[in-house]
């Protein structure tokens, strides 16, 4: 039986704490008011510290060691079963409005790829499926990148009659200011005008939907056209910054990357010229330039949260945001210049690993509230099945979170893990997270890592080596041996007993 419309409103790289709810200096007043009919979790937590592979867990309800995207480059075949394709055979809408990520967009040959991706043509007659959406509308990139003028949001600027190689092509991916595209032809403005169009089709087919709002903001290049480029003031904004002898007790790529020598010390994570993806020490960053980067990501973001709200506005004129769950978070999070770090990637603090994530479902019993409970994107998938009132197929992994979004003091997981292999190599990191603890692992390495995240939420003491904490270390080691056994996911029914 159907119950209810699903909205997923994705951000693109965003903090955990850039949002308003955790930062009053961060103007997002429609998460605010999303959040008010709804609860705002403290403890969301990405399960791969970049793009694709988080995108593909969220589109497939696997995680990456299953569904193979381990990072970014990777593609997910086009036959691989998805979470919309479930809803779909269910009677639902299905829609993709914006970014995508499910392959590599820099592979040429790739449908999200140039030369493919320009092709107007393609894009006029073309609107899915895809990936199991019945309907998409396509972007791809971020702010004024060259390919971000691609697929359907770049067919619509040049219906509009921007050129757009007035306004796109020219920026390196630590550029920084304001945008001189106005911001009516803005991928935010387009993301909501487009998810709106989509809602609407749903009601003419009579149908309930399942639509993922992809908004692209705020990713580097951090450009943002006026107002929002002027909303905050460099006096307000944060600085952040390596501390002096944080990367002592680290594994040792940590300092290779904060001194700018990326992996000397990792070899396997420089691989046929391709380095792991695509954390970086930025040296040039001193603290003015900081700031201005720091004011137009807020501003990128507040940009995004205007546009929700225009979303939220139309689901209450026509009557349905009291029969629609929407869930708003982000894929992961950014350094934006702490610990000497800039963007994402390896290593494993929580700038990166921990996300945004707000959940309004229409049964709430505890609007406007705020939860502690660990939750994982790869959770997402197999929550909207259940929603749908769909039994979710063998293999699909992740823990049914219904009753912690619809009540604050309900809690469904232990633990929550994230994965990271960065490249075709052996290296990988697995990241195990408790109420308390972090421990990270490393395949055939010797070193690891282990946090009081209570005490120290800001990852600065190293404990594996710690005599005092081995007891404690050997206690997670066995509890992530038992989690990895309990996230096969769900199993065939077994019908013969001989």
């Amino acid at each position: 039986m159907i119950v209810m419309n699903i909205l997923l409103i994705t951000s693109d790289q965003q903090r955990w704490d850039a949002i308003s709810y955790q930062n009053p200096l961060v103007k997002t007043p429609n998460i605010e008011r999303l959040k008010k009919r709804g609860i705002a979790f403290d403890r969301g937590y990405t399960c791969s510290p970049v793009c694709t592979p988080t995108r593909v867990s969220v589109l497939t309800g696997h995680y990456p060691s299953k569904h193979g995207c381990n990072t970014i480059g990777t593609s997910l075949p086009e036959n691989y079963p998805t979470i919309p394709e479930k809803l779909s055979e269910k009677g639902y809408f299905t829609g993709l409005i914006g970014k995508g990520h499910f392959m590599s967009c820099l592979t040429p040959g790739n449908f999200e790829a140039a030369p493919n991706i320009f092709d107007r043509e393609l894009f006029q007659k073309w609107d899915g499926p895809y990936y199991g959406f019945d309907y998409t509308k396509l972007a791809i990139g971020h702010s004024n990148e060259n390919h971000a003028a691609g697929g359907h949001y770049g067919l619509w600027l040049e219906e509009q009659g921007i050129n757009t190689e007035d306004y796109f092509g020219s920026g390196e991916s630590s550029d920084f200011g304001t945008w001189n595209l106005p911001e009516e032809f803005s991928n935010s403005k387009w993301t909501a005008d487009e998810t709106i169009e989509a809602i609407n089709l749903a009601d003419q087919k009579e149908s309930p939907f399942f639509l993922w709002s992809s908004f692209q903001d705020p990713h580097n290049p951090w450009v943002v056209p006026e107002p929002w480029a002027s909303m905050y003031e460099k006096s307000d904004v944060p600085v952040y910054g390596l501390k002096e002898g944080e990367m002592e007790n680290k594994p040792p790529y940590y300092k290779n990357l904060a001194d700018g020598k990326m992996y000397a010390d990792e070899p396997e994570l420089n691989v046929n010229g391709m380095a792991a993806p695509c954390v970086t020490a930025l040296p040039f960053m001193d603290d003015e330039k900081q700031k201005e980067i720091m004011k137009k990501y807020y501003g990128m973001i507040s940009q995004m949260d205007h546009h929700i709200g225009r979303i939220l506005d139309h689901l209450e004129e026509t009557g349905l945001i009291d029969e629609t769950l929407i869930v708003f978070t982000s894929d992961h999070g950014d350094y934006m210049g702490n610990h000497g770090l800039w963007w994402k990637g390896l290593p494993a603090y929580e700038d990166i690993q921990k996300i945004p994530l707000v959940v309004s479902h229409p049964d709430c019993k505890t609007p406007g509230s705020r939860s502690d409970a660990l939750q994982s994107l790869v959770d997402l998938g197999i929550t909207f099945l259940k929603a749908a009132g769909s039994e979710p197929e063998p293999g699909i992994q992740g823990v049914n979170q219904t009753e912690t979004w619809k009540d604050c003091t309900k809690e469904k997981r232990s633990w929550t893990t994230v994965e990271f292999r960065p490249t075709e190599s052996s290296f990988m990191q697995k990241t195990f997270i408790t109420k308390q603890y972090k421990l990270v692992v490393y395949h055939n390495r010797a070193y690891g890592e282990l946090y009081d995240l209570e005490k120290d939420p800001d990852q600065m003491n190293n404990l594996w080596k710690s005599k005092s904490m081995e007891s404690v270390k050997y206690q997670l080691l066995q509890e992530l041996i038992t989690a990895e056994m309990e996230k096969d996911g769900v199993l065939r029914p077994r019908t013969d007993i001989s």
